[in-house]
């Protein structure tokens, strides 16, 4: 999976012939003010992928952000890759073209340059990223609605409101499905990879399948609590959208950025442990979004291009174990059909560690 010959490469082709950035700003957990100057940082600095989902709230944020690149300098539209993500009940299949247009209101564009299904089945979260529980007799329901909303997804692109679709926190089993009725082959699967949880057989699989693979979480998984007073507006709502209040607070990836290995590779490129891992996400081939608001760390973040990991500095990485996701919920071990969601629980010990809480903030 490591891509010697594009070592430098700042995009990726996906399957629709169009160029995925190599990086891109994640913005869950970004609110307010905080999510403009971050979004304004970013594109200042070189990046030209802006990660969004309608649930984090926090849309019409980004959108101002955009507004004003575009009139404060040469930026324009189409020098930037836009995504977002299908908040909605795969029950509602007959929304999916009015949610797409709400995000599109909201960020001030008139289309989309990609499209996720954020989750296999979507409904009423709590969190961005806790995954829906669904016991094992249910799977057959969520497959028929699956093709349902699938064939929604792929309207949207003969409709020109997207350029591309694609599907969130998939696994192979899951996209083994989608395939046997899909039209449009899923461009990107975006999903949670690090060096804790490499998720090797599904980067390969999906590789194989011409779907690029994006990692979101690529430094690990803050977490959040409601803060009303520090959340983002959201703009235009259907009825019903769940919320989410954001409050920065102590994360739980900072422990993968102290490990020896990730620190020793760092001191001898004089990098950051950020940068090292996220150079690692690079050479596997996959693009890589990281969170933050601080202003020297986003430009850090995207120092990833004029190096390279060496063979063994590779294979020491590839070698950290225990794998496991940094996020979700320990319930998903008691889902009757493990195909529905991995079998992975959060990383008990990381969360319960000592973190300096301000390492990618």
């Amino acid at each position: 999976m490591k891509g010697k010959s594009d070592l430098t490469a700042r995009s990726f082709v996906l399957n629709t012939g169009a160029k995925i950035p190599a990086i891109g700003l994640g913005t869950w957990q970004i609110g307010g003010d905080l999510c403009i100057e971050a979004v304004k940082t970013a594109l200042s600095v070189g990046y030209r992928h802006i990660d969004c989902a309608h649930l984090y709230g926090n849309e019409i944020e980004v959108g101002d952000a955009l507004a004003e690149a575009f009139k404060g300098s040469s930026l324009k539209r189409e020098d930037l890759f836009l995504t977002s993500k299908l908040y909605c009940s795969m029950n509602s299949t007959n929304k999916i073209e009015n949610y797409v247009r709400v995000s599109l209101k909201n960020l001030g564009v008139s289309y989309l340059d990609l499209y996720l299904m954020h989750w296999p089945e979507i409904s009423a979260l709590g969190d961005a990223t806790d995954p829906p529980l669904k016991l094992g007799s249910e799977y057959k329901q969520f497959l028929s609605r699956l093709k349902k909303s699938w064939k929604a997804m792929e309207g949207l692109v003969e409709l020109g409101l997207v350029r591309a679709i694609g599907v969130s926190n998939f696994n192979v089993q899951q996209i083994k499905e989608l395939l046997k009725f899909a039209k449009i082959v899923p461009a990107v699967n975006q999903v949670e990879l690090h060096p804790f949880w490499r998720q090797d057989e599904l980067v390969k699989f999906c590789q194989l399948k011409g779907i690029h693979v994006s990692a979101h979480t690529p430094l690990g998984v803050p977490s959040s609590s409601p803060a009303p007073s520090d959340s983002g507006s959201g703009g235009e709502d259907e009825p019903g959208t769940p919320r989410i209040s954001f409050r920065r607070s102590r994360s739980v990836h900072g422990p993968m950025l102290k490990l020896s290995v990730v620190a020793d590779i760092a001191n001898r490129h004089q990098k950051t442990p950020e940068q090292v891992i996220l150079r690692w996400g690079l050479q596997r081939g996959t693009s890589v979004l990281p969170c933050s608001l601080n202003a020297d760390r986003i430009r850090k973040n995207i120092e990833i291009f004029s190096w390279s990991l060496s063979d063994s500095e590779w294979n020491r990485l590839n070698q950290i174990q225990p794998q496991v996701c940094l996020f979700g919920n320990g319930l998903t071990n008691n889902l009757l059909d493990s195909s529905f969601l991995p079998g992975s629980v959060p990383l008990q010990s990381v969360r319960e560690m000592e973190d300096d809480g301000e390492s990618n903030v």
